[in-house]
């Protein structure tokens, strides 16, 4: 039986300094495996056990040791390993979430000791010691074919989650501590603190890289002027880690007669050739004499989106879907197992699939000791040696990122098909008028520069995401082209009125500006107000030639008249399904009639405007939560600063209270008893001296005896060292009340005290640092204490202010001696007191602390208050003091902290508090 010493100041000393580590590496490093690495080690070593590991649960229960810490090889490795969900009863997981109970098991004793840190019925927080009781014998056979006889476990919690578990293991018996169980429960806890850190990076490393994915598709998509893509579709395919991938689109299937596209469903029919195949990688192999030659002529992908909501279908395992039964044939001779099926759709109109395909994968899991996955685990296993489970032709999940991502790139991939079938119908449109060259060459040649300068609009659009730019350029660019007197943006408001926004309208300069149209006119239309939006919802470009042609009703007339409105053109602007605005193009001079090239080309160029308006928005967006993800990890840093800020001055108070204390009462005994033994040593002389008197001859024995004892020096030297030593106590006690005073443990919250009675106990704290020394001078303190009244506020944190204060004023003093041998002053620190005024008349303390050191520069002088910022060596300090100390003063007591310092000539620090506390939010 391993015994295990008590709780003394050493053991406890080396809790706090795991604790310390383990914080310093969570506040230096945000990687998880690091971290456990680290702490199964630092347990490993505080415990004195043989094998300290961390073990992670899994979504099916099971789990696996993630890091691992044995004193030499003394017990099996088991890094790595897998252990079935019925190792842990349900039972057991149960009390490890909702008690957070920390278990221990003695193989030798046959005895399961509980420790609770919570009520299980309450939830609030406790501290019991350990409960025993015989434990299952199944579980005893399980830790004695592991060798191990003695076993402490600790829950880790995660999101109110089981996440894992610390575990300690020795081969011999051995009692277990409450202190053991205290100090495993501190560092799961800060294990949870470390794991919601990485969690948090990886999710940033994860959001950050699907950017970049997106970014260099999207790039492919749209930086080319003729669209290609083939490219985008295998860096699409690479994204994902496919194997091969397919897109198909429809190609050629503007129908001139109406206008408008064949729907895909018509384009897939077989035996038409309305279709663009690209291909990536490996792919299926469709059967000979197959009706349908292409994947996509497949009925089931329209079967399953015949609903109209074209999302992702994500097929792990092509061969559990029934419904894929056509499917599977086409796939058999290939290692395909798994595909992402993106329906590609631009305003609710499928363009096209996108499909991405991964092939099946060998798995091979390292298990502690074979195990029947089938059935429940009913005895306990006799071997933990390592048994590999191999898994043949397994297929890959998709998960809920990649399915996201999918998306995201989808509706790229919808918008430059979109643009490439615009591109097609102008190819189209370049084909039909080409067979009527004799009759109509000279609109031909009109049409073709238009639709050029379509793709020279939407190219100057595409290299700005600033919204002022891609309007002014829109509206000049269309202006010029189709020679028109004005063409503004108009924006409808919430109630469907609107105006002309900001600058961004252009006007030709043939056409004399004598109207009242202009920059931000408010033109609210009833018609739009009541039908919201009108035909404009329907995604119609309205065109009139004359106003006096059109029966429009004579207010409707009037108002047009108002303006010098003569003819438009208005096109609609929409951002995804809503109607955002007009691309309005107006005639001023006169009627003018507008070509259907016109027409179709401002048409074109207000969906650009569109989709340059909705990138625009999604930048800022973007900007915007990036903005915002800085600052939440910059609140994140400061609040973590914080916190093991107060830990540890709440540490370094109950330790010095403690001391403090410790050392109190002794000293008091001491100091009780000296009266006594003064009085005691009064009556022996005295009765001495009577002695003397009565026999002034004494014998020879008495004589001797008396010049041995230096009698004459006795009696003078006694009543000195009596003295001497009631001044060495009376010293001992104030120490101590300075200790206490500065500690302030029971003083948490905020009341009246007097601010010299702190500083002068933080001076007698510091007192070792300012006596003179062997290889310094000593420090001159200066005290000039003005007649402050009491002052309401947080004592202990004040103290540590000042503490703060003095230390780098100390460390300043020190550095210039050691800096400047030639010229060099006495050290020396100010301490000056006053009643200031603050806003609002309010009356303050005021406390200057400066030193005549080195002072510094202007620019180390603007970031001495930021957190992490030092100048000493490494090692030397963390850069935390002056920022904890400027929130306690501002933030805390919402006073004033500034410096003042000067090279050369010294630094000052000014502190100004209120003397009655003002609440603040």
């Amino acid at each position: 039986m391993v015994s295990i010493p008590p709780l003394d100041l050493r053991t406890g000393m080396a809790q706090e300094t795991l604790l310390r580590r383990m914080t310093n590496r969570i506040r230096e490093s945000l990687e998880l495996e690091d971290i456990i690495t680290a702490t199964t080690a630092e347990v490993r070593s505080l415990l004195g056990t043989e094998r300290v590991m961390i073990y992670k649960f899994h979504d099916d229960g099971s789990g696996q040791v993630i890091a691992e810490s044995i004193y030499e090889n003394r017990l099996p490795p088991l890094l790595g390993l897998n252990f079935p969900a019925d190792d842990i009863p349900p039972h057991a997981r149960e009390l490890f979430i909702q008690s957070r109970v920390r278990s221990v098991v003695n193989v030798e004793s046959r005895e399961i000791g509980q420790s609770p840190v919570r009520n299980l019925e309450t939830g609030e927080i406790i501290s019991e010691d350990i409960l025993y009781r015989p434990v299952d014998p199944c579980h005893i056979e399980y830790l004695t074919a592991m060798g191990v006889k003695s076993s402490v476990v600790a829950p880790i919690i995660h999101q109110n989650q089981l996440w894992g578990l610390l575990a300690s293991h020795h081969s011999q018996s051995r009692d277990v501590a409450e202190y053991e169980l205290d100090a495993m429960q501190m560092v799961t806890e800060q294990l949870s603190v470390a794991i919601a850190h990485s969690n948090l990076l990886a999710q940033t490393r994860a959001k950050a890289e699907r950017e970049v994915i997106i970014n260099r598709i999207a790039t492919l998509l749209h930086s080319l002027p003729t669209i290609v893509l083939q490219p985008a579709l295998e860096a699409t395919v690479a994204a994902f880690k496919g194997v091969g991938g397919r897109l198909c689109i429809r190609h050629n299937a503007f129908d001139f007669q109406h206008s408008s596209f064949k729907p895909l469903t018509e384009c897939l029919i077989p035996g038409n050739n309305f279709l663009q195949l690209y291909l990536c990688g490996k792919q299926p192999v469709i059967p000979e004499n197959n009706i349908y030659p292409l994947l996509e002529q497949y009925s089931v992908w329209q079967e399953h989106y015949k609903s109209g909501k074209y999302d992702i279908w994500a097929i792990p395992d092509i061969y559990q879907d029934s419904n894929l039964r056509i499917v599977q044939l086409a796939f058999q001779p290939t290692k395909i197992r798994s595909i992402l099926m993106i329906p590609l759709h631009y305003r609710q109109e499928l363009v096209g699939y996108l499909s991405i395909f991964r092939n099946e994968i060998d798995t091979e899991t390292l298990w502690a000791g074979k195990f029947d996955s089938d059935n429940r685990q009913l005895y306990p296993r006799l071997s933990f040696d390592l048994w590999r489970e191999s898994k043949k032709a397994q297929a890959q999940q998709w998960t809920n990122e990649e399915i996201e991502l999918a998306r995201e790139i989808s509706k790229h991939f919808a918008s430059a098909i979109q643009q490439y079938e615009l591109y097609q119908q102008v190819q189209g449109f370049n084909e039909n008028l080409e067979k009527q060259v004799h009759k109509r060459t000279l609109e031909m040649q009109r049409t073709g520069e238009q639709q050029q300068a379509v793709f020279g609009v939407i190219n100057k659009i595409r290299k700005s995401l600033d919204t002022d730019t891609i309007f002014k350029t829109t509206t000049k660019e269309v202006c010029q082209l189709i020679k028109a007197d004005r063409v503004s943006v108009y924006k409808f408001s919430d109630d469907w009125g609107g105006e002309f926004v900001g600058d961004f309208e252009a006007a030709s300069p043939n056409w004399f500006n004598e109207s009242k149209l202009g920059i931000n006119t408010i033109w609210n239309d009833t018609y739009l107000q009541e039908t919201e939006g009108g035909r404009y919802r329907n995604n119609e470009t309205f065109a009139v030639d004359d106003i006096y042609q059109m029966g429009f009703t004579p207010c409707h007339v009037d108002n047009l008249e108002q303006f010098q409105i003569h003819a438009f053109v208005l096109a609609p602007i929409f951002i995804r399904k809503k109607l955002w605005g007009l691309l309005c193009a107006y005639q001023h001079c006169g009627p003018r009639q507008w070509k259907t090239s016109e027409i179709n080309f401002i048409s074109q160029i207000a969906a650009q405007l569109g989709i340059g308006i909705q990138q625009a928005e999604l930048l800022v967006k973007t900007q915007q939560q990036a903005e915002q993800l800085t600052q939440a990890l910059h609140q994140l840093q400061n609040t973590q600063t914080q916190l093991i800020q107060t830990e540890k001055m709440s540490s370094l108070g109950q330790l010095v209270a403690g001391i403090a204390h410790e050392i109190n009462n002794p000293v008091n005994f001491i100091s009780g008893n000296l009266s006594h033994i003064n009085q005691y040593a009064e009556a022996l002389l005295s009765m001495l001296d009577i002695y003397q008197y009565k026999y002034p001859n004494p014998c020879a024995e008495i004589l001797e005896r008396a010049e041995e004892l230096d009698i004459e020096f006795l009696l003078e030297d006694l009543p000195k060292t009596l003295s001497s030593m009631k001044i060495g106590v009376d010293r001992i006690r104030k120490i101590v009340l300075s200790l206490r005073n500065f500690s302030r443990l029971d003083e948490a919250e905020m009341k009246e005290v007097d601010i010299h009675e702190g500083i002068d106990s933080t001076l007698l704290i510091l007192q070792h640092r300012l006596k003179v020394k062997l290889e310094s001078p000593g420090i001159q303190i200066i005290k000039e204490y003005g007649n402050l009244p009491l002052v309401q506020c947080y004592a202990g944190q004040l103290n540590q202010v000042f503490m703060n204060l003095l230390s780098n004023a100390i460390d300043a003093l020190e550095t210039s001696r050691k800096n400047t041998l030639e010229n060099y002053q006495a050290p020396k620190i100010t301490i000056s007191t006053t009643v200031g005024v603050m806003n609002d008349n309010v009356k303050s303390a005021v406390i200057h602390i400066s030193d005549n050191g080195l002072g510094m520069p202007e620019a180390i002088k603007d970031r001495i208050f930021d957190p992490f910022f030092t100048t000493k060596p490494v090692g030397k300090g963390t850069g935390l003091g002056l920022s904890i100390s400027y929130q306690i003063v501002v933030e805390k007591h919402g006073g004033i902290l500034k410096c003042d310092s000067q090279p050369d000539v010294g630094t000052q620090f000014w502190i100004e508090i209120p003397i009655k506390h003002i609440a603040t939010n």
